[in-house]
Order: C-alpha cells, then sequence, then structure tokens
C-alpha cells in the first residue's frame, strides 16, 4: 500500500504534467514534485469565543515527518456539536447557540481540534415598554426590556439589570417590578451588554377623601401636651398613610391651647379650645377634636434659692416652684403669699424680696393655695471689701509720730465704722503703731504700716529721718600745728542739745595748700593734714541723709608753723 499510493500519484503527476506542457502558455510551469502524507496536523486559534450569529476562521496547518508544513494539503474540518457551532469547508465557524463545542481539523488521518465558546449576542440596542407612565403612590407595574443586534433582530433570552434613578420615589428589583414609594419622577433603566433603555415614571399621591383625629376629646391640666392622632382616608374610605401629606393645624381659641405645625396641643389658660387638622391638598377634608384645659392643683411648693446667710441691709429676691399631683411644674400665674417668721430680723415683700433687718437668725415662709415651705438662714454684715489708709505715705523725724487712719467700705461700696481694725508694722525696732494707728518712730529707716479688718487689708509707708544738726562744737577753735597733722574733737548735737554720732560732716579749707581735715565716720574726730607754714579757716558743717547741709557752721582756724 506504501507503495501503490506513490505510484498512482506519480501517474497523475504525468497525466498533470503532459497538460501542463500542452496548455504551458496558460498555466506556466507546474511543480512535478508529489504532495507527501502528513504526519501531524495543527489548528490555530487553540481556543476561540465568539457570539451567537457570529463567525471567525480557524487555520489548519499540515506537517510532513520531517516538521515541514505541506503546501495545498487538503484540510478536512468537522464540528462535535453543530447545535452549537457549524464550521465550513474552509474553516470559518458559525456560532449557532450558547455553549460548547469542538472544531476538529484532520489530513491523512491526522488531527488537531480547537475548544470553540459560544456566548449570548451581543445586544446593539434595548427598549423599554411602556416608555412613559403614571402611578399613584403603593402601586406596582411590570415592564418589560426588549433587546436587539445590530440587525434589530430581537435577542431573545436575554438578563437585565435594572435601576431606578430615585429608588426612594420608585423601586424596581431585578424582573423590572416597579414600586411607586412617593410623589415624584424618576428614570427606570435596563441595560444589556453596556447599552440600556429607559422609562420615565411619574408618581402621584393617593387623593385624601376624609381625616379624623384621636382622641376627639382630651381633658388637660395648665402646661400639659397631647398630640392628636390623625387617620387619612382615600374617597374610597381605605386608610391611607399620612407620610409627606402636608397638614394645616390651627387652634380657635389660643389663649387656652395652642397648635404647633406638628399638631402638638399645649394647654395654656383654663377653658375650651376646638383644634382643626386640614390637609393642604384638600381642605374640603379636614377633621376636628375639643381640648378642656383646666388649672392643676398644686400640691408643693418650694422656696429658692435656700442660702445659709443674708447681708445685713441688702436685699435678696427668693422665688417658689410650684407642682402639681403628677410632678408638673406650674406656670407662674398662682396666686403665693410671702411672710416674714421673724420680723424682727427679716422683712419679705409681697413678690419675695427679703432684706436683713438686724443681725440674729431669720426665716421666712411661703403659702400657695395650701401648700406650705420655709427657709431659714442668718442675717451676717456685709463683707469687707476694700481697706484704705491715709496718708498713704509719711517721711518723720526720728522720735516723731503720725496717726495714720483707716476707711474701711463692704462689697456695696459702703463705708464701715462697725469693724475691727488691726495695726501692723513691718518693723517696730524703727516704728511701732497703736490699735488706733499712731505710729511712733524710734529709728530711722522706711516702715510699712499694715491695716487689716476681716480678710482685707490697706498699706501705708512711714519714712523715719535722722534728728537734724543743730551745731557742731570743737574742742579747739585755734590749733597750732608743727606736725604733719593733729586731731581735734568735735560733737555734734541737736537742738535740744543732744549728742549725735555717725553723720557725715563736709569740712572745707579756706588755704587747702596750707592744710585741709577731715571728720572720722563717728563724726567725733577731726584729723589736719598740714602742707605748709601758713594760716587757714576749716569750715565744718554737718550733712543730712540726702547730702545737704543742715545745722549752723563752725570755723576752725589752723596756723602751721614751720
Amino acid at each position: 500500500m506504501r507503495v501503490a499510493a506513490p505510484m498512482v500519484n506519480i501517474r497523475a503527476l504525468v497525466r498533470a504534467t503532459a497538460t501542463a506542457v500542452v496548455f504551458g502558455g496558460l498555466t506556466g510551469c507546474l511543480d512535478l514534485k508529489a504532495i507527501p502524507d502528513a504526519c501531524s496536523v495543527s489548528v490555530a486559534p487553540a481556543t476561540l469565543s465568539i457570539p451567537v450569529n457570529s463567525t471567525s476562521a480557524i487555520v489548519g496547518t499540515a506537517f510532513d515527518c520531517s516538521g515541514n508544513s505541506i503546501r495545498n494539503k487538503r484540510i478536512s474540518f468537522s464540528s462535535s456539536n453543530t447545535a452549537v457551532a457549524t464550521v465550513t469547508t474552509e474553516g470559518n465557524v458559525i456560532a449557532v447557540s450558547v455553549g460548547g463545542a469542538t472544531i476538529s481539523a484532520v489530513a491523512n488521518g491526522k488531527s488537531a481540534s480547537v475548544a470553540v465558546t459560544v456566548t449570548p449576542e451581543t445586544a446593539a440596542n434595548v427598549t423599554v415598554t411602556p416608555s412613559t407612565l403614571t402611578l399613584r403612590r403603593t402601586n406596582t407595574r411590570q415592564l418589560t426590556a426588549t433587546a436587539r443586534n445590530n440587525q434589530n433582530v430581537i435577542i431573545t433570552g436575554r438578563t437585565f439589570r435594572w435601576a431606578s434613578s430615585n429608588s426612594s420615589v420608585v423601586s424596581v428589583d431585578q424582573n423590572g417590578l416597579l414600586t411607586a414609594l412617593t410623589a415624584g419622577t424618576v428614570v427606570i433603566s435596563a441595560e444589556a451588554d453596556q447599552n440600556s433603555g429607559s422609562a420615565s415614571v411619574t408618581v402621584t399621591e393617593i387623593p385624601i377623601g376624609s381625616c379624623s383625629l384621636a382622641p376627639a376629646a382630651s381633658k388637660l391640666t395648665v402646661s400639659q401636651n397631647v398630640q392628636p392622632a390623625i387617620t387619612l382616608r382615600d374617597t374610597a374610605n381605605n386608610v391611607i398613610s399620612s407620610l409627606g401629606r402636608s397638614i394645616a393645624w390651627t387652634s380657635d381659641n389660643e389663649i387656652t391651647a395652642t397648635v404647633t405645625a406638628s399638631g402638638l396641643v399645649t394647654a395654656r389658660k383654663a377653658g375650651t379650645a376646638r383644634i382643626t387638622a386640614s390637609p393642604v391638598e384638600n381642605t374640603q377634608a379636614s377633621c376636628t377634636a375639643t381640648v378642656e384645659v383646666v388649672d392643676a392643683r398644686i400640691v408643693s411648693a418650694v422656696i429658692s434659692p435656700k442660702p445659709s446667710t443674708l447681708r445685713l441691709g441688702v436685699a435678696r429676691q427668693f422665688g417658689v416652684t410650684l407642682t402639681d399631683s403628677a410632678g408638673g411644674a406650674i406656670p407662674s400665674g398662682r396666686t403665693v403669699t410671702w411672710r416674714s417668721v421673724t420680723p424682727s430680723t427679716v422683712t419679705i415683700s409681697a413678690n419675695g424680696l427679703a432684706t436683713g433687718l438686724a443681725l440674729g437668725a431669720a426665716r421666712i415662709a411661703v403659702n400657695a393655695e395650701g401648700a406650705v415651705d420655709t427657709v431659714s438662714f442668718t442675717i451676717t454684715r456685709i463683707p469687707v471689701a476694700t481697706v484704705r489708709l491715709s496718708p498713704l505715705s509719711s517721711s518723720i523725724v526720728q522720735g516723731g509720730t503720725v496717726q495714720l487712719n483707716a476707711t474701711v467700705e463692704d462689697s456695696t461700696g459702703t463705708t464701715v465704722t462697725d469693724r475691727v481694725v488691726e495695726w501692723t508694722s513691718s518693723d517696730p525696732t524703727r516704728a511701732s503703731v497703736s490699735g488706733t494707728g499712731l505710729v511712733t518712730t524710734t529709728a530711722p529707716g522706711t516702715v510699712t504700716i499694715t491695716a487689716v479688718s476681716e480678710t482685707r487689708s490697706g498699706t501705708a509707708q512711714v519714712t523715719v529721718q535722722p534728728v537734724p544738726v543743730d551745731t557742731i562744737i570743737a574742742s579747739d577753735y585755734t590749733v597750732l600745728l608743727s606736725a604733719i597733722s593733729k586731731s581735734f574733737s568735735i560733737q555734734l548735737r541737736d537742738a535740744a542739745g543732744n549728742q549725735l554720732f555717725s553723720r557725715s560732716v563736709a569740712i572745707t579749707s579756706s588755704q587747702p595748700d596750707v592744710a585741709t581735715g577731715i571728720a572720722n565716720a563717728n563724726a567725733t574726730l577731726v584729723t589736719v593734714s598740714a602742707s605748709k607754714a601758713g594760716t587757714t579757716v576749716l569750715t565744718l558743717r554737718a550733712l543730712n541723709s540726702n547730702g545737704q547741709p543742715e545745722g549752723k557752721t563752725t570755723n576752725v582756724t589752723v596756723t602751721i608753723s614751720p
């Protein structure tokens, strides 16, 4: 068989060659080489995915045993499932329905295959039916979506993704079923293969036919509240939701009872009021409820504040809180009576303003329609706020006195004289102070005097000046000097003749080139220093703490011998 087959091919080749010679002018040169058998076959691509009604070509190639491709080799194509995909003799695969098939390429018993997956047909456009509609709230409606291909042929079995532009107005499930939720307009879309169609949906409210309030009658005490519940019905007397419906609430007697925009009724004063609820969209469907208001019974009266003390002469306002049997606060306007239980120490006005009259224990009471409360406290002085001394500063000669005065003011700015004042000195060795503020000086320096009353204090500065020098007495008024230096004693005395020490003494010489003098620190000795023979006059003068001359001058004549 392996020999016969090539022989047949050769004979065919000879006949073809002869024919080619005869018709050489038309066909040109013909390859006289025989077509070998296939040892293997390949097909490309290895896998293929195409949508229904689409085509795609595959290429089969035969190879000889040396691995060379065989030209002009006939390849036969076949499909494992022609219901899903068929194939032409040229290798064009045609997608028939969704699924999978295997396309085989065969040559000389050798084969290769391609796995073909047929996907749903791609939609070129989507339409939604109906495209516009109007629903009343709570209604449902089924929409239908249709997909078409590029030839405008309907694609069956397609799944759509449904969406609402505002799901709070209209919701849609994935089967296209609409539910109207609130009044408004939305767009419903159905999408397939990135193409979508839409429908416009308008939702209107269910018309109101009537309404009712519950409770239809209420009895309230002043300041109590009630919220009537409104029930709406449509024209068929079916109960409908009041959510989103505008209701106008009014009271025909706002002195007795008021009503808010949400229908909350508040009792204001004893009497009767009628509350009306009117649907804005249909005011003819209004409904009413009656409210009777009565005064609450007072069961408790509580005074506030409850201080432990009250300042003498300073008025204090007291209030009272009234409550009913349910613990609710009773608004103002009820009659209350104030009185002082201790009129000798405190008085109180008809509106609760109390004023302390005298120091000691005090008590006030209130009566409100039989409910009584009392509060006790102590009348005390108004505390000291400021202590001021005068004069604020003083300069006194040592041994002198100065009277300081303390002005005490309470927290209201009133000067008080019934408070204890304690006096102290920052340095009693220089200046002491009595219990009345009299300062007595004993030594030079600056002292702070403090006056304390209760917790407040004031201060003043006292500067003690040394006793001024009046005269300087020298032991010798004529000094004869033959040596380089010589000393003589002096005494500084005040106007009373008392000797003073440790003062500054200024000494000037009429002839400083002849002799000069200097006093020691205790101001008890002057040392004369001679420079040349001659006579000079030394002038002695005391200086105060500011370096200024004080007292009388003293002259001493000094003669220097050669």
